[in-house]
């Protein structure tokens, strides 16, 4: 398996807005496909933020992970925040998300990004054993997430 930035394989961009689009729709009302899509193809300029990385097995695209400004609609102005990590249940619980966080982290830490935010109605346990923070538990789109953080440090590069 390689890690690549999205740039490199642009073709993956409707697999990967499918996906995130049928696990997240219920996050974002309002939002189609298509505006995965287009988020997705923002995250390709030339920018530190956004960018996505996918992971590769094969040719096949197999998980993704993104950073971006913003993650939450809320009125902390915290930022950047890891998005879309996921990874297609053929090849979960192979370490595949534990690689793609930790290619983020070190991205970030070269590019003097010193914290990561996230949220998750599910995962606080397997962020927590990756060295993030619980921040706080919030009602958000009418679901319970927890609100988390990662200082990064020199270690992670």
């Amino acid at each position: 398996m390689q890690i690549i930035d999205l740039s490199e394989m642009p073709q993956a961009i409707e697999t990967l807005a499918r996906w995130h689009y049928s696990e997240w729709q219920h996050l974002y009302p309002g939002e189609t496909q298509g505006d995965f899509e287009k988020d997705l193809r923002a995250s390709m300029a030339a920018n530190v933020i956004p960018s996505t990385f996918i992971a590769v097995e094969n040719g096949n695209v197999i998980g993704s992970i993104s950073l971006l400004e913003r993650d939450m609609d809320i009125s902390e102005s915290w930022t950047p925040w890891l998005a879309n990590l996921f990874v297609h249940q053929d090849y979960r619980q192979q370490g595949v998300g534990k690689q793609l966080i930790e290619h983020l982290t070190r991205f970030c830490s070269v590019n003097s990004i010193n914290h990561l935010y996230l949220f998750t109605p599910d995962s606080r346990t397997y962020y927590q054993t990756r060295g993030w923070a619980l921040l706080r538990h919030q009602v958000y789109k009418g679901e319970r997430v927890d609100i988390m953080v990662r200082e990064l440090s020199t270690a992670d590069k």
